[in-house]
């Protein structure tokens, strides 16, 4: 197995605020690797770091068993297609935004136009060519971006929440993308989401941030809200969750999905918390049955197909 990046007690500080600390993360070659998390959680600054925008406050990043320093920093840059959730496109049209990377490595003109249409068909805006891109919606922008990411045909493939502005249809095309990049092409993407459970679908491996840490809690059921004085409810606004101890500052508080228990009648047992719900949604996923249930929060529990 080989490793895209080895990162190692990496940290990085905006002033004296700690926003990311990670003391180790691998992520393999030619795989998937979706980081899911909260907005603040720190996907953002790491993705930065992958792409080599930013260097680590302290800590060292490998990428490919090169050690990325200042001196090589702009050379990595080119062995990456980046697409940020708020891309910039040139007061241009759609073709000359999609070529300019190409452009810039010197691509010969008539393998451009060919690379170009390609990249607008698997995004799905082939015809777009000549339509001014400052004119085009915000989701169609995204994927314009997505097409000008992916033509320069990058060994590292970064997305910063891909899905942003996009439809369902759209959406469901972007994932098809990144799977045929890594599956077919053998290359490593890295994208960060909100949605774990759309990023479990593709992803080989799922990554959680939590206030710039890396974390094993589920996101699933992840509530804000506040501990109560006495420290032993976690008061959502919604609903209290009993809870057996706390710091007393904590603001979030995760539960697994495989722990929760659903039923049509009321149980004697000794679980701290019981709530009346309405499931609103059973999806199959990765061999498992997910389901949704409104009571106060909308929680998500799995069970097995049997039960």
């Amino acid at each position: 197995m080989n490793d895209a990046y080895i990162l190692k007690n990496v940290t990085s500080k905006y002033g004296d605020k700690v926003v990311l600390n990670i003391p180790e993360l691998k992520i393999e070659d030619g795989k998937i690797t979706a980081i899911v998390g909260p907005n603040g959680s720190g996907k953002t600054t790491l993705l930065n770091l992958l792409t080599f925008l930013e260097m680590p406050s302290s800590g060292e990043i490998i990428f490919k068993g090169e050690k990325v320093e200042e001196k090589n920093i702009v050379s990595l840059r080119r062995r990456i297609g980046f697409l940020p959730q708020n891309p910039y496109l040139f007061h241009n049209t759609v073709f000359s935004n999609v070529e300019a990377g190409l452009k810039i490595r010197k691509i010969p003109s008539s393998e451009r136009k060919m690379l170009v249409k390609n990249a607008l068909k698997k995004v799905g805006l082939l015809g777009y060519e000549k339509r001014p891109a400052y004119k085009i919606s915000g989701g169609e922008g995204q994927r314009v971006a997505l097409a000008r990411t992916i033509c320069t045909n990058p060994e590292v493939l970064i997305l910063d929440e891909p899905s942003t502005y996009m439809d369902k249809k759209n959406i469901i095309r972007t994932e098809e993308i990144i799977y045929e990049f890594s599956r077919e092409k053998g290359k490593t993407v890295v994208f960060t989401s909100q949605d774990l459970h759309r990023a479990q679908s593709i992803a080989d491996k799922v990554l959680t941030l939590f206030r710039g840490e890396l974390t094993t809690a589920s996101l699933a059921n992840l509530f804000h809200g506040k501990i109560t004085n006495d420290g032993k409810i976690f008061d959502t606004g919604r609903i209290k969750i009993e809870i057996t101890s706390a710091n007393g500052d904590e603001t979030h508080i995760s539960i697994d999905p495989s722990n929760i228990v659903i039923s049509s009648e009321s149980l004697i047992s000794s679980m701290r918390n019981s709530f009346k719900g309405k499931i609103t949604a059973i999806i199959e996923e990765n061999g498992k049955v997910r389901i949704e249930v409104e009571a106060g929060e909308k929680f998500h529990a799995y069970i097995t197909k049997k039960s």
